[in-house]
């Protein structure tokens, strides 16, 4: 009996296991996803995604329907969601995520989720037009491997 009750008062007193049986970590993620606008953001990526894979294959159009579905049935947050909060939980203590929900809870913090795709996006097309401009020198690089290669058979 004494040693339940001194696990008891332990666990309550550290915070660790919340009275639904949920971590004070697990807790913080979920709030975390939630200020992030995260069911949105999964959303808008998955709207993007199939857009963009219509747009490279025309023929999936009238397949779209069907690959909504199937995302809805695979993909969806409430589906999701509980990998997200073990994935965020494995990765931050209680209080870090703690610290960064209060960030988030900023004007700030706001700006940041608010922004942050389109930084990523810009960020992407950086990148790919440094490949572009330089493409030349990669193709260069790939030949000089090749013949390396050929040349230790």
């Amino acid at each position: 009996m004494k040693i339940n009750l001194l696990c008891g008062l332990l666990i309550i007193s550290t915070g660790f296991i919340a009275a639904d049986g949920h971590t004070a970590a697990e807790k913080e993620a979920e709030k975390m996803l939630d200020l992030m606008g995260y069911e949105k953001m999964m959303e808008q990526t998955v709207s993007q995604m199939l857009d963009i894979q219509i747009q490279s294959a025309p023929g999936l159009e009238p397949f779209k329907g069907v690959m909504v579905e199937f995302f809805n049935k695979h993909m969806s947050y409430e589906i999701i969601k509980p990998e997200m909060i073990k994935i965020y939980v494995e990765t931050f203590t209680a209080s870090e995520l703690r610290e960064i929900n209060a960030f988030y809870a900023t004007d700030v913090g706001k700006k940041t989720i608010q922004t942050m795709p389109a930084l990523m996006e810009q960020g992407a097309q950086l990148g790919a037009s440094r490949v572009q401009e330089n493409i030349g020198d990669l193709q260069k690089m790939i030949e000089a491997e090749a013949e390396r290669l050929a040349g230790k058979n």
